[in-house]
């Protein structure tokens, strides 16, 4: 028993010192607070960022680890130097920025910046496009980046593949001009498909038929089965998982009896699945190395329910002598 638990400690004592001085090591919360300060940031600022890649400061063990994580802080000379590389003035980038709502401020490391904007510019003309029909039922500016946000929040792995597959089902909707000759079979097939959207992203929604200042809510279910809205127009609100509204949009007569619906679910579908590559791209070129520590502490672990252990054994020898 002696030899088996000193073996232990002989290998508890190998992993420490093969992972270095650091193994246990943690940042000290000055000189955190000393960095932070230095690029600009509060304490929820740098919480909040780390949030976003599902991390917080204690997976790292030094404040130098940190700063390579984190990477290069936006100087003018890298700034300018990003500009000459996509060959864009401050203006024509400012203006790339805010057709996803974002400005040049809310970028603190070059790094993340160059990942945006080559994401961006791969991708504006099809932003252009969403923005434009989703703007037409009622989406501001402000609901689509604020749903847009929500849904690079989540965090399914097959989120983009779930997208692509309802994209697809969709298709056959696309050349449908008038609503109200669907049968009820595909009546049925609009109605999986919509929930199947809304469960992929996470959404709760809430309908409304309004007229002259009057809202009524009514279900989906009810919906479906209208043939016209009786002239009234179709509010729909759109909420997360905590109750928060993300977006109010509205439909007339008009937009509800033609394909026009079908196009802008399509455009729907579209700006999640951008919103979900964007994560997917920009987020996982980030994602941290998990090779740290963990063996040690496991056998740190391991080491104390041993010694516990044997503790124990060596009291019930006592005993019995």
């Amino acid at each position: 028993m002696k030899r088996f638990f000193f073996a232990i400690i002989a290998c508890f004592v190998f992993t420490i010192a093969h992972d270095g001085p650091h193994a246990f090591a943690q940042i000290q919360k000055q000189e955190l607070e000393q960095y932070i300060s230095s690029i600009g940031w509060t304490m929820e600022d740098l919480l909040n960022y780390l949030d976003d890649y599902q991390m917080t400061v204690a997976d790292f063990q030094t404040i130098d680890e940190l700063k390579q994580w984190l990477g290069t802080p936006i100087t003018e000379e890298n700034f300018h130097q990003l500009l000459t590389r996509y060959q864009l003035t401050q203006e024509e980038l400012e203006a790339l920025l805010g057709q996803f709502g974002e400005t040049v401020q809310d970028y603190t490391f070059i790094d993340d910046l160059d990942a945006a904007v080559g994401f961006y510019l791969r991708h504006n003309e099809q932003m252009q496009q969403i923005n434009d029909m989703l703007g037409a039922i009622g989406f501001t500016e402000k609901e689509a980046n604020r749903l847009f946000a929500h849904i690079a929040s989540l965090h399914h792995q097959n989120l983009k593949q779930q997208l692509e597959a309802l994209s697809a089902r969709i298709q056959p909707f696309l050349q449908v001009e008038d609503a109200t000759q669907l049968t009820k079979q595909q009546k049925k097939q609009l109605f999986s498909i919509w929930e199947d959207v809304l469960a992929a992203l996470e959404i709760q929604p809430k309908f409304y038929l309004e007229k002259n200042g009057d809202k009524q809510e009514v279900s989906y279910h009810r919906i479906l089965s209208m043939d016209t809205l009786g002239g009234r127009n179709l509010r729909v609100e759109l909420y997360n998982q905590k109750g928060e509204l993300l977006s109010d949009v509205q439909l007339s007569e008009e937009m509800f009896t033609s394909g026009y619906v079908f196009r802008a679910g399509e455009k729907l579908i579209d700006a999640s699945a951008l919103a979900s590559e964007m994560k997917e791209k920009m987020y996982g070129e980030k994602m941290p190395d998990t090779a740290s520590p963990y063996l040690a502490n496991m056998l740190l672990g391991l080491l104390f329910v041993l010694l516990g252990a044997y503790v124990y054994w060596r009291a019930r020898s006592k005993l019995a002598e």
